[in-house]
């Protein structure tokens, strides 16, 4: 699995588009910010397993860029919790459809039953990971995003 996820980063850094670089560090975020508006930088630096300083830096670019709303805690002004905005929704989906593209374009040279096997293998492990999902059908299913209750974000990276 981490040979997997090796290659596929190597894979989006050498993609031409720069917004599928960038989209190692902006989806896991802004996914977490989706499922947890309101977050802390503390906790979505946790969730995320980034160090709180780089969860800081971005939190404010994606502020500035309008894809986040930033407030200061009403009772400690120490805090700061973060919420996605309809703006880095929207973001979010684009980025989505450009990996999808990627992964479909990258898939395409291989023959049906080769892709049929990477499928229903990617299938076999989303079941063990999630034994109550439901079975997403047809070749090109969606594969829901895993994620995390919110008593759980801080689990050890």
């Amino acid at each position: 699995l981490q040979l997997l996820l090796r290659a596929l980063r190597e894979h989006s850094r050498q993609a031409a588009n720069t917004e599928l670089r960038q989209m190692w560090v902006y989806l896991p975020l802004l996914g977490q910010l989706a499922e947890h508006p309101g977050i802390t930088v503390n906790e979505l630096a946790r969730a995320s397993c980034m160090p709180k300083s780089q969860v800081s830096v971005l939190v404010a670019r994606f502020a500035s860029l309008g894809i986040v709303r930033k407030e200061a805690d009403e009772r400690d002004s120490r805090l700061v919790h973060v919420s996605i905005t309809p703006e880095g929704r929207r973001q979010a989906r684009q980025w989505h459809a450009t990996t999808l593209r990627a992964l479909l374009q990258t898939l395409q040279p291989l023959a049906d039953d080769q892709r049929n096997v990477i499928v229903e293998g990617l299938r076999t492990l989303l079941s063990a990971l999630q034994p109550n999902a439901p079975s997403p059908s047809g070749v090109h299913a969606s594969v829901p995003e895993l994620r995390e209750p919110r008593a759980r974000l801080s689990a050890a990276c």
